[in-house]
């Protein structure tokens, strides 16, 4: 056996190994950066990995069965030791080697200087937002840029089902304007807060945080289409910008890109005429696929508002339908991923309303999002898709720096915040999701938006006095017509152990529009908080009774009550089954620990999971 060890080291094998192990991680590593920028799919990545891999075995037979001589490569068997190089090439792999060890070295510090720009400090750049009083969810330049909030469309129209149109127009525009780099846009969720308000226009502003609001009406009867819109100036009333477009259907998407690029033009953002068509392009060439996409955002919203969930299956076939008009229509592609990706999510509102399979169901939301990257023309836009490919594909810190990448083209966008916030909980990033959120209490520039994703990012026992002032913020400011960021306070003061102040929440919670079952997990919540232990367990069984295939209701409750145990077994047969999506939803919750679930952590090999922190619920019954 030693001369057989003898010999791989007199033949170079080892030093050829090891070698090639170091190169082609290197090559692996550089080719995922490249490959990215340059929108490759991913399975090109995959086939390299394969063929380093494959390749591996045949370069050390080759270092075996070979032998490098003044003469050129000769086979071993004819090689006399006296004439072969061995000695000296051991010179050169051993230097070839450092030297790629070297390069490792190298990438591996960039790339960690890279991902800690992807989580940037937060405390630094809420300062500067504050000091010029703007949402502390966008990065701003010293001499401020222009602000402005879309308010929903109002439907003139005697159809009443044109309201869905009228709230899909309005989200558009408010979409393309978001598009504009040196334009800050008040979030969509913010602005549809006052829809049908009667509050005048400089308390909205107020309220918001921006200087210019974008109020308008559609009339639509048959083909023809009335569309007016007004841009006023907050601090005086002015209006800046108004016109009224006669026209038909057939011009629907040109009006669209007219009204956001006259705004842009009226604010005067720095932008080249030509971009600026670009990024207010609506996607599509084709009116009736722009209607039904239109109409289906308009479902969507009302879905989400009501109580009939189920009138999101609506929405999914109007982008279906507009996909179908248009099978290039990446935005339509997008939604269809946004459904079934919820459809997934057993922690989602609309989880579960479709009779597919499981398997059924990832294909769907699979094939949405790789045509929405495919067909996306916009290179941001892209990336954005991306950072959700691979968040999807549970490589955390990779899509983290994606999304504050794609944050910073777009600082107007809601839902990269709210993402970026998230990847940072499921990261275990506490700390520095928490000195983020104390600058922005602190300055006094609490937006509605931001406030709905910090209650959400912000639940650890160590910032009592921080979740406690944040959550009374929340409500004193927004809390009056908002029923969601009304749960998402009743928990914050749980977490802070304010019993009572939670307390005073629930008659709101029980008299608002809530699903049931999540007016059952409040419920729950407050009952163990107030160590009402037979009461909570009796509403527990009550409602699994009720609702038996409640995931999320179930391991929620279950960690409420105390039974870890229970809740842990849940999981376990997840995992042994593969089901990982399912666990993945819940990794965003301070209280889930993963390191028990041996499959789900060998998919989030090298994200740190080891040393997530894992806080107990303060709350909890048999505490």
């Amino acid at each position: 056996m030693g001369s057989f060890f003898g010999e791989l080291k007199r033949r170079n094998v080892v030093r050829v190994g090891v070698a090639y192990i170091i190169v082609g991680w290197v090559v692996v590593q550089i080719s995922q950066v490249l490959f990215e920028a340059f929108g490759t799919p991913d399975w090109v990545i995959k086939t390299v990995i394969v063929l380093i891999a494959i390749g591996f075995p045949f370069a050390l037979l080759f270092a075996w069965a070979f032998e490098i001589t003044p003469e050129g490569v000769k086979k071993t068997r004819d090689v006399d030791l006296s004439s072969s190089l061995t000695h000296s090439t051991g010179k050169k792999l051993n230097f070839f080697i450092m030297a790629s060890l070297v390069i490792a070295l190298a990438y591996f510090i960039w790339e960690r200087q890279t991902l800690d720009r992807g989580v940037p400090n937060q405390t630094n750049v809420a300062a500067e937002q504050a000091s010029e009083g703007t949402s502390p969810t966008i990065e701003v330049t010293e001499t401020g840029p222009q602000s402005i909030a879309v308010l929903p469309f109002v439907n003139m129209s005697s159809d009443t089902e044109q309201e869905w149109f009228a709230d899909g127009l309005t989200e558009e525009i408010l979409n393309s304007l978001a598009r504009t780099p040196d334009l800050l846009v008040a979030a969509r969720t913010s602005s549809f807060s006052f829809k049908n308000s009667e509050i005048a226009i400089p308390e909205i502003a107020a309220s918001l945080g921006v200087d210019h609001v974008l109020e308008g009406s559609v009339r639509r009867g048959g083909d023809t289409i009335r569309i007016t819109a007004q841009l006023i100036r907050a601090a005086d009333g002015f209006h800046l910008w108004s016109e009224t477009f006669d026209r038909t259907m057939e011009n629907i998407i040109s009006i669209q890109e007219e009204i956001a690029i006259e705004i842009a033009k009226a604010l005067q953002t720095a932008m080249d005429p030509e971009a600026l068509k670009q990024m207010m392009s609506a996607g599509t060439n084709s009116v009736p696929a722009f209607e039904a996409y239109l109409n289906g955002i308009g479902i969507w919203r009302a879905a989400g508002a009501s109580t009939d969930v189920y009138e999101v299956l609506n929405a999914l076939e109007a982008f279906e339908k507009a996909v179908d008009l248009d099978p290039e229509f990446a935005n339509a592609y997008l939604r269809l991923y946004w459904f079934w990706y919820g459809e997934l999510e057993t922690s989602q509102m609309f989880y579960g309303m479709t009779q597919f399979t499981r398997e059924e169901k990832e294909t769907k939301r699979d094939e949405a999002l790789r045509n929405a990257i495919r067909f996306e023309t916009d290179p941001v836009t892209k990336s954005y898709y991306r950072a959700h490919q691979v968040w999807r594909d549970r490589d955390l810190r990779r899509a983290l720096r994606l999304m504050h990448e794609y944050r910073v083209a777009r600082p107007s966008d809601e839902t990269a915040i709210g993402s970026e916030i998230q990847l940072m909980r499921e990261l275990g990033l506490h700390k520095e999701l928490t000195e983020m959120i104390r600058t922005v209490v602190d300055s006094g520039n609490l937006t509605k938006d931001f406030a709905d994703q910090a209650l959400q990012g912000l639940r650890t026992v160590e910032d009592a006095d921080l979740m406690r002032v944040l959550a009374q913020e929340a409500i004193s400011r927004f809390g009056d017509d908002d029923s969601n960021l009304i749960y998402q306070s009743h928990r914050q003061l749980l977490w802070a152990s304010d019993i009572d102040g939670a307390s005073s929440l629930m008659p709101r919670i029980r008299n608002s529009q809530l699903l049931l079952d999540t007016q059952k997990i409040a419920e729950l919540r407050q009952l163990c908080a107030e160590e009402r232990t037979i009461d909570a367990k009796d509403l527990f069984a009550r409602a699994i009774a009720e609702y038996p295939d409640d995931v999320s209701l179930k391991w929620l409750g279950l960690k409420i009550i105390g039974d870890d145990e229970a809740a842990e077994q849940m999981f376990l047969e997840l995992d042994q089954q593969g089901d990982l999506d399912t666990i993945m939803s819940y990794l965003n919750y301070p209280h889930f620990d993963p390191k028990p679930f041996p499959n789900f952590m060998k998919s989030l090999e090298g994200q740190g999971m080891e040393t997530r922190p894992v806080f107990e619920l303060p709350y909890r019954c048999n505490r």
